[in-house]
């Protein structure tokens, strides 16, 4: 009776321990299929309010994938779970300096994005980039908060 108790026991953390995981999988997971499964992750930047009342200090995130093969970089932003469908305007960026090149999506007209921005790409071997994001809170026309990130010289490899 004790080792079928401990057996239940330790199949429960690992049970518990793997539903944890899938729970932050998601994001991941959704942006990594959105740049290709060849796209490694690297990193994320958080969106901050900058202006606004109400809402998380965090709006969302601009997450940053890697080819090794291609030498691209890949970025897709998306709110956070508590802006979801009250998140708009999203977007995204990808600039490399050193090799003068880069994407951005949703910040044409007619793009107003409410799920994620992206996937953008940019080819920097040995370079860094520079990444951008940003969102707004509320419904269009009654804006109630505005989330930016800008992140320099990152992701160098």
């Amino acid at each position: 009776m004790k080792k079928s108790r401990a057996v239940l026991a330790v199949g429960a953390v690992t049970l518990a321990a793997l539903v944890g995981t899938l729970a932050s999988a998601p994001t991941a997971a959704a942006a990594t299929s959105l740049c290709g499964s060849s796209y490694g992750y690297v990193g994320k930047h958080a969106l901050t309010k900058v202006s606004g009342r109400g809402g998380p200090r965090t709006g969302g995130y601009v997450y940053v994938y890697y080819n090794a093969k291609t030498k691209k970089n890949c970025a897709i932003t998306k709110p956070v779970p508590e802006l979801r469908g009250n998140a708009w305007g999203l977007g995204v960026g990808l600039h490399s300096p050193t090799y003068k090149d880069g994407e951005s999506d949703g910040y044409a007209r007619g793009q107003v994005y409410a799920r994620w921005a992206g996937p953008v790409y940019v080819k920097s071997p040995h370079a860094c980039v520079t990444v951008t994001g940003d969102l707004n809170m509320g419904m269009p026309g009654r804006l109630r908060a505005h989330y930016e990130v800008v992140k320099r010289g990152v992701h160098c490899d």
